[in-house]
């Protein structure tokens, strides 16, 4: 796997907040040092990853019931690792930041369910809200390690991620998902889906679906905010134009939330019979609902983020034949191929349990995945018998050569990951159907989700240890 591709565009979500559906983000998260206020999930102990491994067997995570061994690192006591989190949960920009959170605690239940790590539970003690100023982020870092002593910092969600440099100069781990390529190179900073952010790697799957719906004319629009969105649309088009596909017309600089009706009646008029949105989900909506207003029926919308079922129950009828490209499988696998892919069932399952309105929530998804890196690079270090340091927890993940999540997403190597984007490049696509249908299409052999191509846009197998295989 390279690295993430499309998780760019779900910072984008935050721009969008105010016009977003169903949504109650203000009662889930407060200000940094208010009491913990996200609403908790316990995760099926399965979930939890073996020391060493991918595996989801369930199981204590200190089965001899030994001792942990001692250690000095900040946040760290006998029975107790205390982490903190980073995310715009407020202000003009806010967006599903404070569900990214929700994700990471729900994780961190089924581990502290399990005895913890250990011996040592898990405690997302400090959260805080940077109310989307890059100022404000860096400051609240600060706080974190300078104040509260957090051992790491676990579920990063902000559109401005200006504190980056600051845990790198500081040696804390810090989990999230990419939004800018501030992620780039530090070795102490890990994102979902991989830690360095080219957009040239969604090239193939883009090119791919073009293909599968032998696409005449390609409509793309973006906002103009450079490396959020202008730029990883600018390289869409790219990849189309060098390889034959026709880009009819191109927005790189539309409003967010501005009306898209002149947009769509420049993309009618060059007959565009797929449209790509580097935009957030409310703004893909409007102009999936100006398409169907203006005559253009079966075009299909690649939505690069908004995988979210509110919009569907908003307005099903006019989202048929959008396509979401996802780099998890996606969450209709668990109805569409039954027991093949274990993890999800797992997942879905608890979630529908402890937290329903979150089950098809993406971004605390991610914070869950977030958590689940973090958590087998704490059993892996522990494994290893030494005291646990922030440096050697660091050394340890970037060690790893295939986390899975467990089991939910291809193979991330981190022994490279921090500083190259590596093929293949894999993504699983999700369309809307009628009937307010969700399907999983262009699934591979034995109903594989994902489809991956290499560097030159070619579609290749995916790697050894992918979900599915």
């Amino acid at each position: 796997m390279g690295v993430s591709r499309v998780a760019w565009s779900e910072g984008i979500e935050a721009f969008g907040a105010t016009k977003r559906p169903g949504r109650n983000r203000g009662n889930n998260v407060r200000h940094r040092r208010g009491s913990l206020v996200v609403a908790t999930t316990a995760l099926a102990v399965g979930l939890v990853t073996a020391a060493c491994s991918n595996s989801n067997s369930p199981g204590p995570s200190n089965p001899s019931g030994s001792a942990p061994v001692a250690s000095s690192a900040p946040g760290v006591t006998s029975n107790s690792i205390t982490v903190g989190s980073l995310a715009t949960a407020s202000g003009a920009l806010a967006g599903q930041f404070s569900q990214l959170v929700n994700g990471v605690q729900a994780y961190f239940d089924a581990v502290n369910a399990a005895g913890g790590v250990d011996g040592r539970k898990i405690y997302l003690k400090d959260q805080a809200d940077d109310t989307g100023s890059p100022t404000n982020d860096t400051t609240q870092a600060r706080n974190l390690v300078g104040q509260d002593h957090v051992f790491a910092v676990v579920g990063v969600g902000t559109p401005f991620f200006a504190a980056a440099s600051y845990f790198a100069a500081t040696g804390t781990p810090a989990f999230g998902y990419m939004v800018t390529q501030d992620w780039n190179i530090h070795p102490n900073l890990f994102g979902g889906y991989g830690s360095y952010l080219e957009f040239t790697t969604s090239q193939p799957d883009e090119l791919f679906v073009a293909q599968q719906l032998h696409a005449k004319s390609v409509g793309v629009i973006a906002y103009d905010i450079a490396a959020s969105s202008e730029d990883a649309c600018k390289s869409v088009i790219q990849g189309l134009q060098q390889n034959g596909i026709h880009v009819g017309f191109q927005d790189v600089h539309f409003g967010l939330g501005a009306n898209p009706t002149a947009d769509v009646l420049a993309m009618k008029a060059a007959h565009v019979d797929m449209f790509v949105s580097c935009m957030e989900g409310s703004d893909n909506l409007a102009v999936d609902q100006a398409m169907r207003q203006n005559g253009m029926t079966g075009v299909h919308s690649v939505w690069l983020t908004g995988y979210d079922r509110s919009y569907l129950k908003q307005d099903p009828a006019d989202m048929v034949g959008v396509i979401f490209l996802e780099e998890h499988v996606p969450f209709e696998a668990a109805t569409q191929f039954p027991g093949k892919y274990p993890a999800l069932d797992q997942y879905i399952a608890t979630m529908k349990k402890y937290e329903p309105s979150l089950v098809y929530n993406d971004l605390a998804f991610e914070g869950y995945l977030n958590a689940a890196q973090f958590v087998q690079g704490l059993k892996e270090q522990a494994a290893t018998g030494k005291p646990l340091t922030q440096a050697d927890l660091i050394s340890t993940i970037n060690k790893e050569k295939a986390f899975t999540g467990p089991g939910l997403t291809t193979p991330i190597n981190w022994t490279n990951a921090h500083v190259s984007a590596v093929p293949p490049y894999c993504a699983a696509f999700v369309e809307v159907e009628p009937g307010d249908v969700l399907k999983i299409v262009f699934t591979q052999k034995n109903d594989e989700v994902f489809v991956c191509g290499n560097s030159k846009d070619q579609i290749v197998a995916p790697l050894p240890g992918t979900p599915g295989l």
